[in-house]
């Protein structure tokens, strides 16, 4: 019963629930006496957030909850100290981020603080990306509503759109017909030598990944490396970041496009040389050493040639990529075997993507009349799917797996649907996903089929097979 959220990349991952927060203090032992009889929780965890680099504090609340399970998993979290039949408790709490609420498994992260301006991140965190419900203490009030927000972005993704717009005053005519065309998604690049942030707007971006300002890595490159010096390879760094700041990246890892509250974790200011904010784990990455195929991509030749499939940044030359990170990673002493046990990067998206569905229940699935019913909430997207489908993910390239039959979409402006709809209509305010054009073919009695309910890109909320009776 391992129930490990963190992932050390600074874009995804259900430890996304929390904000950067300083000047924490220590856990104290929750004074309350429990009631004669009530489940009493086997001890709280104390560790760093591999992300936020400050402290947090894990709650065992479920009944299924051992203090030898909870210990184990405590175990695995980055700076962590198991302390038992002791609860979490500050001075002050934004709240907390209850996961696998109402059943045995349920856990719960405290998180400290009394910053307000952190609430909707903290919120965003745990309700879209980690899947959890948000209970607020000094955030009562001040946590944002689905669908609010900009700056940090909204609450509901915002599905990217492409614009194609004149280059600007001095560049050279775009490679679209003179128009620089540009998707705009954190996936997303404009052309090569030009700047994302001049051809996209960042708003939208920051609804498809959680937002914090996460610090960087203490990593400084020595004042006498002769690496300071080297033209060559001076030149290579350079060529890193005319790559990186053509990518939505920027959004979050750069001074000049991030929110206010700060960049999240590597930025491309840092000095005197940027990559040195990276973490080992983010180096990792962008080798390509561990996989983050379940962050989504899109091929070279919807991307202005910009391709993610082999280094984990988006580049025109994944073989000029690697190399550079390969080399950051070997100075500070590491191998590809230090990564081999690494789970690939993704955080929940990836965990979904591992999901074995099984028989729906409750009435779920879709009726000889047509009728879909699902459970857990309204929803933004209601997937019917052979019941051999992969599980969807994240766009634009996994959003539509093979054996997709239809796809019903709720624009990020419009209010989800409640279960009860009708297989193969689309009520007002939303669109058919798929298929692109005509109904989608009809349900075979007998057959079985998957049918795949989110409350958001990458919130599932109903994962079942079923067969429509005859």
């Amino acid at each position: 019963m391992q129930k490990l959220l963190g992932s050390p990349h600074a874009m995804l991952g259900a430890a996304l629930v929390t904000s950067a927060l300083g000047g924490l203090g220590a856990c104290q032992g929750d004074e309350d006496e429990p009631a004669p009889g009530a489940f009493v929780a086997p001890g709280r965890c104390v560790y760093t957030s591999a992300i936020t680099q400050a402290e947090e504090c894990r709650d065992y609340t479920g009944t299924g909850w051992t203090a030898e399970a909870a210990e184990a998993d405590c175990k695995a979290l980055q700076g962590s100290t198991f302390t038992g039949a002791e609860r979490c408790a500050y001075p002050e709490t934004l709240g907390r981020c209850v996961l696998e609420g109402g059943t045995e498994d349920e856990y719960s992260i405290v998180l400290p603080g009394g910053d307000a301006s952190q609430c909707a991140s903290t919120q965003r965190g745990c309700e879209m990306f980690g899947g959890g419900k948000f209970e607020p203490d000094a955030c009562e009030g001040a946590a944002e509503e689905p669908g609010g927000g900009v700056g940090t972005g909204g609450a509901v993704f915002q599905w990217p759109t492409q614009t194609c717009v004149d280059p600007k005053a001095g560049e050279p005519a775009g490679q679209s017909d003179g128009k620089v065309c540009t998707f705009g998604t954190i996936s997303a690049c404009t052309e090569p030598g030009r700047l994302f942030t001049e051809y996209a707007s960042c708003e939208p971006v920051l609804t498809q990944r959680p937002y914090w300002p996460a610090p960087p890595s203490d990593f400084k490159t020595p004042s006498d490396d002769p690496r300071l010096s080297d033209p060559e390879w001076l030149g290579e760094l350079a060529w890193v970041t005319e790559q990186t700041e053509a990518c939505g990246c920027v959004c979050c890892h750069s001074e000049k496009a991030a929110p206010a509250t700060g960049t999240s974790n590597w930025y491309i200011e840092a000095g005197p040389v940027w990559t040195d904010s990276f973490y080992p784990t983010g180096l990792a990455l962008a080798a390509g050493w561990v996989s983050s195929a379940a962050l989504g991509a899109y091929p070279p030749d919807q991307n202005n040639g910009f391709s993610r499939d082999v280094a984990g940044l988006p580049t025109t030359d994944p073989a000029r990529m690697v190399a550079f990170f390969e080399g950051e990673l070997q100075r500070r002493g590491f191998t590809r075997e230090d990564f081999a046990d690494q789970e690939p990067f993704g955080g929940p998206l990836h965990q979904q993507s591992l999901y074995e569905p099984s028989d729906c229940t409750a009435g779920e699935g879709v009726d000889a009349a047509g009728k879909v019913t699902w459970t857990g909430g309204d929803a933004r997207y209601v997937y019917v799917l052979s019941a051999d489908a992969e599980n969807p993910g994240a766009p634009p390239n996994l959003d539509l797996p093979e054996g997709t039959i239809w796809r019903l979409d709720v624009p990020w402006n419009s209010e989800p649907v409640q279960s009860g709809l009708t297989y193969g209509e689309v009520p007002p305010n939303t669109k058919q996903g798929y298929p692109a054009d005509g109904s989608p073919e009809e349900l075979v009695p007998g057959t079985k089929y998957y049918l795949y309910v989110w409350a958001d890109v990458g919130i599932p909320i109903t994962r079942c097979l079923f067969e429509v009776s005859r």
